[in-house]
């Protein structure tokens, strides 16, 4: 577990953003992005975008809505799942060179991406259309928590592979 925090704690940059990891949730207002590593059982669910490729659920809060209503929309828009339970434990404390935010209502140049899991029913297929993002899902695989974190690797997702790891434990911890 100390080599995920260790990795979590080194910066993880992805296009015009560099973000931290801190074990803190972030306030509303400064939060621009939720992203939740989805539980089917003791099974993690891994998606491919088109855009980003391997990695949790998530995406951007769209202007006004509530961090449960974006966990709750984008589990169904991504991976056709029902959240039962989730809890956030953290955030990617970020900051981006863009010159402009990305959507008119979201904090720039420093933001947080809310970090949490999520236990889910899956009730259907993913109903993406492209959405806000316009990611396209291409697939939604579960597997045990070592297959998951082991594609990630291989993808040189190694930020996201601690994710995984982490939340695992922080699950485990709350379900005690």
């Amino acid at each position: 577990m100390e080599d995920a925090f260790a990795t979590l704690k080194t910066p993880y940059k992805w296009r015009a953003v560099t973000s931290y990891f801190k074990d803190e949730v972030p306030p509303r207002d400064y939060t621009s992005n939720v992203h939740v590593v989805p539980f089917v059982g003791d099974r993690v669910v891994l998606l491919h975008a088109k855009e980003s490729g391997w990695g949790p659920s998530g995406g951007t809060l769209l202007d006004g809505e509530a961090i449960e209503t974006c966990v709750t929309r984008e589990l169904a828009e991504e991976i056709g799942g029902e959240a039962t339970r989730f809890e956030l434990f953290g955030q990617w404390d970020s900051s981006t060179t863009a010159e402009v935010a990305y959507r008119p209502w979201l904090p720039h140049p420093d933001f947080a991406i809310a970090l949490g899991w999520a236990d889910v029913v899956i009730t259907g297929s993913s109903d993406d259309d492209g959405g806000v993002e316009m990611e396209s899902i291409q697939e939604v695989v579960i597997l045990p928590l070592q297959g998951a974190v082991q594609r990630l690797e291989e993808n040189g997702e190694h930020h996201l592979a601690a994710l995984y790891r982490v939340a695992y434990e922080v699950r485990r911890a709350a379900k005690g």
